[in-house]
């Protein structure tokens, strides 16, 4: 279930941190009373902790005003498996006032943590043990964010974040010293659709916690601000301090002005010249089955008068290498044109609509857009259902989408 809300998480110069994070929705709005008890059940549920103090206080960094967590605790054990700390998480899950969808994101980020550990050392996720993630502040930062996000009901809206800063340099820990980003960072990013920057700074900007909470909000990162009515506005500064820029990651909470979306996309071209049909048949199923939003190949005519066609495709920016390896490999040319475009979309939405013909009902998959009253602006049926309902009743396609037309304009 969603709801027209937008976020923005910006990471872009300080990077991300639990407590920066669960700082900035406290500072956006979020109940910091509700957010500080959910702090609080932590330490029930991990033997050998104990917090003495867990506040919210604002604090001017570098001229501007944010709010910070200040969390004292002691904890007895500097060691613990993730399987131990994803059941004190369920059990303290289970003991507040937590939707299924925050726990579910409460979860889900502990275990993208033990994930990459896991990775990281060739253990085996049951058994792998947690060093600097193990301690009860973790569980805090965790909980607390879930707290937050559910006061200001966040679940369900569209969530994206900037380019995240990881630093730079080299940092000391249980393992000894690694090259920053460390690998549980990468690890946690592997295969999802946010871009990685240095940063102004040779220290951790981004932390193992802070990263897994931003990588099961957020869909991704963004070069530019969706289209977005600002409405709250918080500040969560990490404990760190920096030279030249405030340690803040800000979140943004607005409502889109209209139904439509707005996000960038890569748009990459090429001239193809001595390529059959199939060829270029092949090439546009390769093209689609690797994810490319739409492709285009425009016959047309070159110098010294030779055929062509120029190929168009439309993709999302994560699949730009894909997108040239595809086309350099299948269709042999030697050189692409890339540029990134703003992309305006209706809302859209696949549902299911039950069509009657004759005797015989049957299940037909409906791409529904609306405008921003939530008026339907068309409605088209899947091509591939009325193939299937035509084969099977041995009836035109063509006559059968029109009867699917006719009914589906009554019902949706």
């Amino acid at each position: 279930m969603t709801n027209d809300k937008i976020a923005v998480i910006d990471c872009q110069v300080a990077g991300i941190a639990g407590d920066m994070l669960v700082s900035a929705l406290v500072d956006a709005g979020a109940s910091a009373k509700k957010v500080r008890d959910a702090i609080f059940a932590c330490q029930d549920s991990l033997k050998g902790s104990k917090i003495s103090n867990a506040s919210f206080e604002k604090i001017v960094t570098h001229g501007f005003s944010a709010t910070q967590l200040q969390l004292s605790y002691k904890d007895g054990v500097h060691e613990r498996k993730g399987a131990e700390m994803l059941r004190a998480l369920t059990k303290t899950c289970d003991t507040l006032d937590l939707e299924q969808r925050a726990k579910a994101f409460a979860l889900d980020t502990l275990k993208t943590i033990v994930s990459a550990e896991a990775r990281v050392h060739g253990e085996d996720f049951s058994n792998v043990h947690l060093h600097e993630a193990s301690s009860v502040d973790t569980l805090a930062d965790i909980v607390g964010c879930a707290t937050a996000l559910q006061d200001l009901s966040l679940f369900g809206s569209k969530i994206v974040s900037t380019q995240v800063a990881v630093g730079g340099g080299k940092l000391t820990f249980s393992h000894g010293t690694v090259p920053n980003p460390a690998d549980a960072i990468l690890h946690i990013f592997q295969g999802r659709h946010f871009a990685l920057a240095g940063g102004q700074a040779k220290e951790e900007l981004t932390t193992p916690t802070g990263a897994a909470l931003l990588a099961n909000l957020a869909e991704g990162s963004v070069d530019y601000y969706p289209t977005i009515v600002p409405e709250k506005i918080g500040y969560g500064a990490g404990g760190k301090k920096f030279e030249g820029f405030a340690n803040v990651v800000r979140v943004l909470i607005g409502s889109s002005p209209v139904a439509l979306e707005k996000d960038t996309v890569c748009v990459v071209e090429t001239n193809v010249d001595d390529a059959t049909g199939e060829v270029m048949g092949n090439l546009i199923d390769r093209l689609t089955d690797a994810g490319a939003k739409d492709v285009t190949i425009i016959p047309g005519t070159t110098k010294k008068n030779r055929p062509t066609y120029l190929v168009r495709v439309v993709a999302d920016n994560f699949l730009l290498n894909a997108v040239l390896s595809i086309l350099f490999s299948e269709s042999g040319t030697l050189g692409a044109r890339v540029q990134q475009v703003e992309r305006y979309v209706l809302q859209r939405a696949v549902v299911t609509v039950p069509v009657t013909i004759g005797e015989n009902t049957f299940n037909v998959h409906v791409k529904v857009a609306k405008d921003a009253q939530g008026n339907t602006m068309g409605a088209k049926p899947e091509f591939e259902d009325i193939k299937i309902i035509a084969a099977r009743l041995g009836v035109p396609a063509r006559r059968v989408m029109e009867i699917v037309n006719a009914q589906v304009v009554h019902k949706v």
